[in-house]
């Protein structure tokens, strides 16, 4: 059962200031297109790639908290509110046909939900190409997609595609945490091994949009192993943190391409990153201070990894130190 998010009601708002019929035109263009995305198509996603984290109709919910943080009240015009709001409804359908460069397989499902009227036909190409540009390669291989975003003509005005796209981008980036994947499934076997990485990330993980930061929290529950603290079996504390690290590091370059091409994310200066460490439900004493990434740059220093912004975080080191505190405490 869906329900209406924030960022709809304030499309209802915004549309209901577009002369009639347009406004209200526009609206049952949208409710039509969410219907079709909701009962047809987000659900049943995980039948066809059950392994992967949920792209169901709470992950469309979730972009669009994620859109409705990002997105300042009158930032967009309701053309562009509505073209977002329908680009987010479809920039994962073509997971249906499979994960593999699912972003290009939206145009099908766009086709069946809209019967390939004519009067969709501009409608058709903004999202497509807004959606499409959420996630892959360009033409050339380049994996700079929003350089092939332009304006858009839709009803008679010009939409700013390129910034629409780096919302919906930035919003599905940030669309991350414990409601992407099933507890139970992951404690009981239910998930392919080459995904339980990332459906124990998305357990441990809770994105934020902070002011003019994005918080990044992650709670590590471990097991005492003889080689060392685990995750899961086969998953070791250390390859584990290592994973955490690149996707810490992917999320602040998403932060820093997108408000490339978008004024409005230019607000976000920082990526900020902080862990608490757990065995048997006891918190372990890490006086690990915060990750920060910020776009402060030092003349003469380079991009660092995550590792060099604080020497402590080094996964073989804090492995070491809690494989120490569990053979001391007999865990």
């Amino acid at each position: 059962m869906w329900a209406e998010q924030e960022f709809e009601a304030k499309l209802r708002t915004r549309l209901a200031t577009l002369p009639d019929p347009l406004g209200s035109e526009l609206l049952g263009d949208y409710l039509s297109a969410r219907r079709f995305v909701v009962d047809e198509i987000a659900g049943h996603i995980g039948s066809v790639e059950p392994d992967i984290t949920d792209h169901s109709a709470s992950h469309l919910a979730d972009v669009m908290s994620r859109a409705n943080s990002l997105v300042d009240d009158d930032y967009f015009s309701p053309l562009e509110m509505y073209l977002l709001c329908v680009s987010i409804l479809f920039h994962d359908v073509g997971n249906l046909h499979g994960r593999a460069d699912h972003q290009k397989k939206i145009a099908d499902i766009y086709n069946a939900c809209r019967h390939q009227h004519a009067r969709f036909n501009a409608e058709r190409q903004a999202v497509l190409t807004i959606a499409g540009a959420h996630t892959g390669s360009t033409k050339d291989g380049s994996k700079d997609t929003l350089q092939e975003v332009h304006p858009f003509p839709f009803k008679g005005l010009t939409v700013r595609g390129q910034e629409l796209a780096a919302v919906l981008r930035l919003a599905d980036e940030l669309a991350e945490g414990p409601h992407r994947t099933s507890a139970y499934f992951l404690n009981h076997g239910g998930y392919d091994a080459k995904s339980i990485i990332f459906h124990r990330y998305a357990s441990a993980a809770e994105y934020s949009i902070d002011g003019a930061r994005i918080a990044l929290s992650f709670t590590i529950n471990m097991k005492c192993a003889e080689g060392g603290p685990e995750i899961a079996e086969g998953l070791s504390l250390q390859d584990f943190l290592s994973f955490c690290y690149k996707r810490i590091a992917k999320v602040d370059a998403e932060r820093r391409y997108c408000r490339h091409y978008s004024p409005l994310l230019t607000k976000l200066r920082e990526t900020s990153a902080w862990f608490s460490f757990w065995v048997d439900g006891r918190q372990l004493d890490t006086d690990l201070e915060k990750l920060v990434l910020s776009d402060l740059m030092i003349p003469g220093e380079n991009t660092k990894e995550i590792v060099k912004h604080n020497p402590r975080y080094d996964p073989a080191l804090l492995a070491e130190r809690f494989k120490a505190e569990c053979d001391g405490n007999g865990l």
